[in-house]
């Protein structure tokens, strides 16, 4: 949001000189396009997000929901805690009973999910996303990591959920990149499981949980979480056992 107001300051200035140049037609057709690219990229002159963050006061950061580099470098995440704990740690999740994505979170990864709906999840997204070289994506939903480890998600937008996901979490986590391939995965399946819209149409999503009593073993509780509009599938897991005061997927992050 810092950016974004700085970039519409400088397309404004930009814009008004042009009318003085060219004439108003100019300048107003200047400026519209100015701000279809600022709402594509999120920015209209490149390292405006970098500098803003780094040069802005921390109080006029806050008033955005955002921190200032140095405190995001203080918050890193502990691959040997739980979901729940990492999340918390890096200002995801809030720390309740019944934890919660934080609004900053949750409106930056809607955003973010808009803003890929117009791109591909290519090997260099993947390779992001793992944090290594060595991925290679399989059909729609499919990749393999590291030659041996193959990952599939449950549906394209959960892939891109993901990829999104990741980048923001490498933005507020100084130990992400110290995250393996697998934990990453159990990271950010977990994080979908609290997933407030639908990545591909922006829907509102249903979470719902079944008991499963097979036989000769304890009873599961099975989560799904659907976009109620278009119907896609956008998490899923299983947890041993019933919890009447914890929904199953608080108990699936806090394993």
């Amino acid at each position: 949001m810092p950016c974004t107001i700085v970039n519409i300051g400088i397309a404004a200035v930009l814009a008004v000189a042009a009318v003085v140049i060219a004439g108003t037609g100019i300048g107003i057709l200047f400026f519209l396009v100015a701000l279809a690219i600022i709402y594509l990229h999120g920015y209209l002159v490149p390292g405006t997000p970098t500098l803003t963050k780094r040069y802005l006061p921390a109080s006029v950061l806050g008033l955005f929901g955002k921190e200032s580099v140095t405190e995001r470098r203080a918050r890193s995440i502990d691959a040997n805690a739980t979901i729940e704990e990492q999340l918390v740690a890096i200002g995801v999740f809030t720390v309740k009973d019944n934890p919660a994505l934080t609004d900053s979170f949750a409106n930056a990864w809607k955003v973010a999910n808009e803003r890929f709906r117009f791109e591909d999840v290519d090997e260099s997204a993947l390779r992001t996303l793992f944090g290594t070289d060595d991925v290679s994506r399989h059909a729609a939903t499919g990749a393999v990591v590291d030659g041996n480890q193959s990952i599939r998600w449950i549906s394209e937008s959960a892939l891109v959920a993901d990829v999104t996901a990741s980048r923001l979490l490498a933005e507020r986590g100084s130990g992400w990149e110290t995250v393996e391939p697998n934990e990453r995965i159990a990271l950010l399946r977990g994080l979908r499981l609290f997933l407030r819209v639908c990545p591909a149409c922006d829907g509102a999503v249903d979470v719902t949980e079944r008991t499963a009593d097979p036989c000769c073993e304890r009873p599961h509780t099975l989560i799904e979480v659907t976009c109620s509009d278009c119907g896609t599938p956008l998490a899923d897991d299983a947890v041993v056992g019933i919890d009447a005061d914890a929904s199953g997927r608080v108990r699936a992050i806090r394993r």
